[in-house]
């Protein structure tokens, strides 16, 4: 079993938000997430909280523009426990990826990312 096979999709966090949480996008939500950062032979575990969540196809943030493709699905902008900010995004197969923004036309997909309660 790899560490991915147990990982939620964005999609599935984002069916599960209730109508209240998903109108506070820009605040950070209840629940804390379990974000494991799948580096080469490296893992890296931080905790964060969803602050925005949503589909690629309906207006993303300018800053994340480049992303709107046939390969990424989903966005989700998390806020961790050090208040800094990691974006992840999805794929149309359901797998989760860190991303780095570096300006208004250009997302880096850095690596894969798993995520957990």
């Amino acid at each position: 079993m790899t560490e991915h096979e147990d990982s939620l999709s964005l999609s599935q966090i984002d069916s599960k938000r209730d109508t209240e949480e998903k109108q506070r996008d820009g605040k950070s939500g209840e629940i804390l997430y379990t974000i494991r950062f799948l580096k080469n032979r490296e893992t890296t575990v931080e905790r964060g909280k969803i602050t925005e969540i949503g589909l690629s196809s309906n207006s993303l943030p300018v800053d994340l523009r480049a992303l709107d493709t046939d390969t990424y699905t989903h966005y989700g902008i998390f806020r961790m426990k050090d208040r800094s900010t990691t974006l992840i995004v999805q794929d149309q197969n359901g797998k989760t990826y860190k991303a780095l923004s570096l300006g208004r036309d250009t997302v880096k997909v850095q690596y894969e990312v798993s995520i957990e309660l």
